[in-house]
């Protein structure tokens, strides 16, 4: 199976870490990394959590093997990622193989909104990428 085009790998997104988090999950977001050649899609779907929860994904974002950066880059639920000033909370992963390789990841986010930034949130993306 062929890569996900270059094409279409327009995004460009940032992982933050959640730093000073107090008892009640309120915290500050700091810079870690770029995402650069992604695509991140808005999305309506509605998953089930490991704690048996239903949540509804804002957006799905797709990493692909060989176009996306940083390459081997390594997800898991509860990281924070950024676009366009917002923040989202990856939900779920799903690494997808062909032929026994992996050939992209679907990342499920859901909107996350309970911190301040202190930092420039990177991103871009054409303004009419379709995601508001």
């Amino acid at each position: 199976m062929r890569a996900i085009p270059r094409r279409l790998l327009i995004h460009t997104l940032t992982v933050s870490r959640l730093v000073d988090q107090d008892r009640w999950g309120k915290g500050t977001i700091e810079l870690a990394e770029n995402l650069t050649r992604v695509r991140l899609e808005p999305s309506g779907k509605i998953v089930k959590t490991k704690d048996n929860q239903e949540v509804q994904l804002a957006a799905v974002l797709f990493f692909d093997s060989r176009h996306s950066r940083p390459a081997g880059q390594k997800f898991r639920e509860n990281m924070i990622l950024g676009f366009n000033g917002e923040h989202f909370r990856v939900e779920t992963v799903e690494p997808l193989y062909d032929e026994g390789r992996l050939h992209h990841y679907e990342i499920g986010l859901v909107r996350y909104g309970k911190c301040e930034s202190n930092i420039q949130q990177g991103g871009s993306g054409s303004p009419d990428s379709g995601f508001q």
